[in-house]
């Protein structure tokens, strides 16, 4: 199968809850968990018809999406900013900063962490921000993820857009 044949769940309200493997989206309709909405045109066997949206024949409770607080994330979350210099930066030429640093009961929590070059992160160092008089531009919290944004390495078809914005 090919790798990026990827399936829409929504639950019984039509709102989008996962995006799973085409081969579990399938076997999900196969064992009549859930009801097939729309198709692709071309699936990895011949005859067969794979969902590209499907619809569960339950509610699932509303829940927040949520990312963990790792490097790639917070990278996104702040733009590949850093959050000292204004600058932008590629992946490998940022680092995470405890904004309250760990030697000073900082933990890595959204709150706490920001990205920084490294020139800055140095310049900081283990320092408090009004010790070391740098602030960052943005406050750092915990941002607000979209079902895409959590499957952001995946290309979104355009047959889903519906389901989706």
């Amino acid at each position: 199968m090919e790798e990026d044949l990827y399936t829409l769940k929504l639950d019984a309200a039509w709102k989008p809850i996962e995006i799973v493997n085409a081969n579990r989206g399938f076997t999900m309709c196969w064992t009549k968990r859930a009801k097939p909405v729309l198709f692709y045109d071309n699936g990895p066997i011949p005859k067969l018809k794979y969902p590209s949206v499907i619809i569960l024949k339950t509610y699932v409770s509303k829940r927040k999406f949520t990312i963990p607080c790792n490097r790639r994330n917070v990278f996104w979350r702040d733009k590949y900013i850093c959050q000292y210099c204004g600058n932008k930066f590629s992946y490998g030429n940022l680092t995470m900063d405890h904004v309250v640093p760990k030697c000073k009961g900082g933990h890595r929590t959204w709150t706490n962490i920001v990205s920084a070059c490294n020139k800055c992160n140095n310049k900081k160092g283990s320092k408090t921000v009004k010790e070391a008089n740098m602030f960052p531009l943005n406050e750092p919290t915990l941002p607000k993820v979209k079902i895409t944004d959590m499957y952001r390495n995946i290309t979104i078809p355009d047959i889903w857009k519906q389901f989706l914005f």
